[in-house]
């Protein structure tokens, strides 16, 4: 498809993420897209997605994604965004803070036949979580841990 169809695909599927259509967002992306670049948490596919998106509206009810660029070729639209939203439920284990954040990033969408297939996307993970506490939390909890025997730890 053209690099503007592709584009409007884009912009519709923001606009029903907007609404917390949830699915009509979803619906972007082909049932098998891969993608790279989020929590390992996430399962493969669309499911992984709204699993990823369920959760961070849960935490975040205000989400709010602003696109600051979108440049497009070919069948890739690249698109640099802000995540901006209040800390009101529970992520990642983390109780509701009440914190205003705000974090950049930048996604790459393939596209064949009008459906996403493969996104790339990378986004300021600490800043993101530094301004919820995660990051502070995560470091008392690993001071507290006795340290790690075995792989990853300097012994084969």
């Amino acid at each position: 498809m053209p690099p503007h169809e592709n584009i409007a695909a884009m912009q519709r599927a923001w606009a029903r993420l907007r609404v917390r259509d949830l699915d009509g967002y979803l619906a972007l992306y082909r049932e098998s897209v891969i993608h790279h670049g989020y929590s390992s948490r996430i399962r493969p596919g669309v499911r992984g997605l709204k699993d990823h998106y369920t959760s961070l509206l849960k935490g975040f009810p205000d989400l709010r994604v602003e696109v600051d660029d979108i440049i497009a070729e070919d069948e890739k639209v690249a698109h640099r965004f802000t995540f901006y939203g209040t800390h009101r439920g529970e992520f990642l284990g983390i109780s509701a803070t009440g914190k205003s954040v705000s974090a950049g990033g930048i996604q790459i969408n393939l596209f064949s036949g009008a459906r996403c297939i493969e996104v790339w996307s990378v986004h300021d993970s600490y800043r993101f979580l530094a301004q919820i506490g995660a990051v502070s939390q995560l470091r008392d909890r690993l001071r507290n841990e006795p340290p790690q025997v075995g792989r990853g730890a300097g012994v084969p």
